[in-house]
């Protein structure tokens, strides 16, 4: 900003909610509203945000469930509590683009709607980024796997169930993503 720049903040911003809204709203069209739930990442809550309001407006039967990093859990501690909360400082994750302490102001107040909050290991997040590639042929960062991370660690039950799975991101450290698809990647506990 000290140079005449703008600061578009990643999730906290009406624009940028509304503007990843349109993913819900396309993922119905495309399926016809036929989604039974919808799993989506979360960190300040932005992505989740806009797709919580268009899944509300559309089919607001249709379960949507956020997934956290498990020592990233700021939106699942704040809607136990009831509150934004800031947890305290955490161990690293290889899900760095989640690594927010505390949901967005804007996004809280939408996303205490979501219907539950799962969290997941960086070994499942691994697991994950590893089935995308080699399965699915996709190159996800580990933020943008957490989704397809509780879906195959069996935390989102998905049987009979039109699901919808947010993957995003292809940003991933090269050394890090080779470790993971050659099996050579041990999780810090």
């Amino acid at each position: 900003a000290s140079k005449g720049s703008i600061l578009v903040r990643p999730f906290d911003d009406p624009f940028v909610i509304e503007g990843q809204g349109t993913i819900g709203l396309e993922i119905m069209e495309q399926a016809d509203g036929l989604i039974d739930q919808l799993v989506c990442g979360a960190s300040g809550g932005g992505l989740i945000a806009g797709i919580n309001l268009a899944m509300e407006a559309l089919s607001p039967d249709s379960p949507v469930i956020a997934v956290e990093p498990q020592h990233y859990n700021d939106m699942q501690l704040s809607i136990a509590a009831g509150d934004r909360l800031t947890h305290a400082p955490a161990p690293g994750t290889i899900c760095d683009a989640l690594m927010t302490d505390r949901p967005g102001e804007l996004t809280f107040p939408i996303n205490r709607r979501v219907d539950r909050v799962e969290t997941v290991s960086d070994a499942e997040v691994a697991a994950a980024v590893a089935y995308a590639f080699k399965v699915l042929k996709q190159v996800v960062e580990p933020g943008g796997a957490v989704s397809l991370a509780a879906v195959l660690a069996g935390k989102i039950e998905t049987r009979d169930r039109t699901t919808a799975v947010i993957l995003s991101g292809g940003n991933v450290d090269p050394a890090l993503f080779a470790a993971i698809i050659e099996d050579r990647f041990t999780p810090i506990p």
